[in-house]
């Protein structure tokens, strides 16, 4: 089940669902949104990530994106 949610004009979306359509494992993308380096809320014991950034942080390579699969 995929959750989606709008907050502030943000589209948030599950780390799972994050981490299923970036290539990226479910723990790195909820050590991002602990760490504060993609937007994120946390939702109870839920953590849903802004689904721009992380498109974002896909795409720019770099060091903060070493978690993402090579495409």
């Amino acid at each position: 089940m995929s959750t989606t949610l709008q907050i502030d004009g943000r589209t948030l979306i599950t780390c799972q669902d994050a981490a299923k359509l970036y290539g990226c494992t479910m723990g790195y993308m909820r050590r991002l949104a602990r760490d504060g380096r993609i937007y994120a809320r946390l939702i109870g014991r839920t953590y849903l990530v802004d689904a721009d950034e992380v498109r974002n942080l896909a795409q720019a390579g770099g060091s903060m994106a070493k978690g993402f699969a090579a495409n």
